[in-house]
């Protein structure tokens, strides 16, 4: 049957249903159908043309499996599995998917199993297709320890099944064990070097672990193998930024394809480039354009940005009209919080500072409250108070980090410059000898010191208030 068929057996089944008759389609008719709206993704007509295929062939397999589908798709999985239970066809792999897919949806993974283990044992010849169908359903409905679980007995069966490998990488990368998932990533690329998903992937595993030359150079991979791939651009040009490469990162922005979305997403990272290269002007006309547009929710980081292209730029009443719009848009962000206090303080209007300070203080222990278990939240938090030179209570805020994560990144090494400034040998010994020779380097490349004056810098200094602003633009982490 001819795909140009379809509009005829839809015109037939419209034109019965407005006469008020009941149209006669053969099972294979009603299967093209229903097929054709599956690949359209159009479901007007989809559940009325499935009922009437079930009320012409009762007896059809096919159909009833169509409608248990149908059941799942509206979430309605008991229903769904009850009639799966009744169909009686044995060795029918969407049957089996059907009942497998509900059991996990429904929380009985041990049904699950027992259900895949009957198929092993009865020698059926799609079970590692089952494997590969049923593991992302698990990772679709975050059940990631059975997800896990059922990878490990599926590669025990198939070591060299690829689907598998990639969804253990994707679980590797959601526990946080980067270079085991960089080596298995590495692995699934040397058996299929053309696939643009494998290098993606492997560049977004090297640039959250900030090793930005490498996954630009995955990226360059992949978009070698399709660079019709907007993300893939875009988190691209995102370590470009942070490797520095500020102009190559405006020259990716300017590569993508630019449609209406993505250009209003791009603006403000554009902005950003233009920032670090000290063309204010630019960044200035960038982030005018897209705070007067307003055409969605505005990112804190935007007004940031925006500010500092005033104040470089001698637009000195733009940028106090700026952060009193920021803070009223966004009442609890710390950053502007920050910034309005500073700004307060440089005008002589102590009293105000400190209400502002207050909020701020008051705010990061609500967000201790409702965030505990987010390590970058936490990380943050301590390091505002180790900025802030109140290092006791930064160091609850690290401790807390460590009891989630003992190899947090840089995290020893914070602990044991807060401990040495304040005069604490004993436990700044016992976080120094944990800091790695990594973390050390990178922690010197980043601040920018010499190895020689580490010991010097470890107390933090006194920034006058009138610089504090521009320090704190300055970070690319606070940014980008």
């Amino acid at each position: 049957m001819r795909k140009n068929d379809v509009s005829k057996l839809l015109n037939r089944y419209l034109s019965a249903l407005d006469e008020g008759k009941e149209p006669y389609f053969d099972a294979d008719e009603i299967d093209f159908l229903l097929d054709s709206f599956e690949e359209s993704e159009e479901y007007t007509h989809y559940e009325g043309v499935l009922f009437l295929g079930l009320k012409l062939h009762p007896g059809s397999i096919e159909l009833k499996i169509r409608e248990c589908k149908l059941y799942m798709y509206k979430e309605n999985y008991d229903k769904a599995l009850k009639l799966a239970h009744t169909i009686t066809d044995t060795h029918n792999q969407d049957l089996d998917m059907v009942r497998l897919e509900c059991y996990c949806a429904l929380d009985q993974y041990t049904q699950a199993l027992e259900y895949i283990e009957e198929l092993i044992r009865g020698n059926c010849d799609y079970t590692e297709a089952i494997f590969e169908f049923i593991v992302p359903v698990l990772s679709d409905l975050e059940m990631n320890t059975e997800a896990r679980d059922l990878i490990n007995r599926g590669l025990i069966l198939y070591p060299d099944n690829l689907i598998l490998q990639d969804e253990l990488c994707y679980l590797l990368e959601l526990e946080g064990d980067f270079p085991e998932a960089i080596r298995l990533c590495n692995h699934l690329i040397d058996k299929n070097p053309y696939s643009n998903d494998y290098w993606f992937t492997l560049g977004r595993l090297h640039s959250m672990v900030g090793d930005f030359d490498k996954a630009i150079e995955a990226f360059d991979f992949a978009l070698a193998c399709d660079d019709s791939d907007i993300e893939l651009n875009i988190l691209k040009a995102y370590c470009l930024f942070m490797n520095e490469n500020y102009q190559k990162a405006i020259d990716t922005y300017m590569e993508i394809a630019q449609d209406d979305e993505s250009r209003e997403r791009i603006k403000p990272l554009m902005a950003e480039c233009y920032i670090k290269l000290e063309q204010y002007e630019k960044g200035y006309e960038i982030i005018k354009e897209v705070i007067r547009q307003e055409k969605q929710m505005i990112d804190p980081s935007t007004y940031i940005n925006f500010i500092r292209c005033c104040v470089e730029t001698d637009r000195e009443q733009e940028a106090g009209d700026a952060l009193l719009k920021a803070a009223e848009v966004f009442p609890e962000n710390i950053r502007i919080l920050s910034l309005l206090a500073l700004t307060y303080l440089e005008n002589g209007k102590e009293e105000m500072a400190m209400s502002v300070t207050d909020k701020i203080f008051s705010q990061l222990e609500k967000e201790n409250e409702e965030m505990d278990g987010d390590l970058k939240t936490l990380f943050q938090k301590g390091q505002y108070f180790h900025f802030e030179g109140n290092l006791k209570k930064a160091l609850q805020y690290y401790k807390k980090v460590i009891q989630i994560k003992e190899d947090t990144p840089y995290m020893h090494l914070q602990m044991a410059i807060a401990y040495f400034s304040l005069g604490d040998m004993e436990l700044f010994g016992k976080h120094f000898r944990k800091t790695t020779h990594e973390d050390m380097m990178a922690y010197l490349k980043f601040t920018n010191l010499d190895p020689e004056d580490i010991k010097s810098n470890a107390i933090p200094k006194h920034i006058p208030p009138e610089d504090l602003v521009k320090e704190f633009l300055n970070n690319k982490d606070n940014n980008n």
